[in-house]
């Protein structure tokens, strides 16, 4: 499964992924309509890209009350078709990373698309926090660090 890596270690909160994401898919470099989220937890600032890791088998999909949370065939990424989305934010709730999230504009759900296999941001990614992923056994261990950072920064937003 393909997806963009995080080493949440390495994030510096520099906020260029969100930037290049949303310069990419809405024209303007806004990090409110980025469908990447870099989010700051605790006062030592523990920095957690937050980005859809495209499940094999995604909650988000399956909750989904009007279908709108559909896989693209040639990427295998999880995205939201506009058309059909509601807003309800039951795939924001669904989501074991809170990845999909709200754009301010439209009020409907968004996530990372895989930029159709290219992801900017994990090119954007100077120090290395970001990294495509299409290599299962690279994508596991990520996955596992990406989701102790997680657990660790809930922790200490607490």
């Amino acid at each position: 499964m393909s997806a963009v890596s995080v080493l949440p270690d390495l994030c510096t909160g520099c906020q260029s992924c969100e930037l290049v994401c949303s310069l990419s898919h809405e024209g303007m470099s806004c990090p409110s309509l980025s469908r990447i989220q870099v989010r700051k937890w605790g006062e030592i600032a523990v920095y957690m890209p937050i980005v859809c890791q495209h499940c094999s088998e995604a909650p988000c999909m399956t909750i989904c009350p009007t279908g709108a949370r559909k896989r693209i065939p040639e990427t295998q990424a999880v995205v939201t078709d506009p058309e059909w989305c509601v807003g309800c934010k039951s795939c924001i709730y669904a989501c074991p990373y809170g990845a999909p999230v709200i754009h301010p504009l439209t009020r409907k759900t968004m996530t990372c698309d895989l930029c159709a296999g290219k992801p900017l941001c994990a090119d954007a990614c100077t120090v290395g926090a970001l990294s495509f992923a299409s290599d299962g056994k690279i994508h596991v261990e990520r996955k596992k660090l990406y989701a102790q950072k997680m657990v660790q920064a809930l922790r200490l937003g607490r």
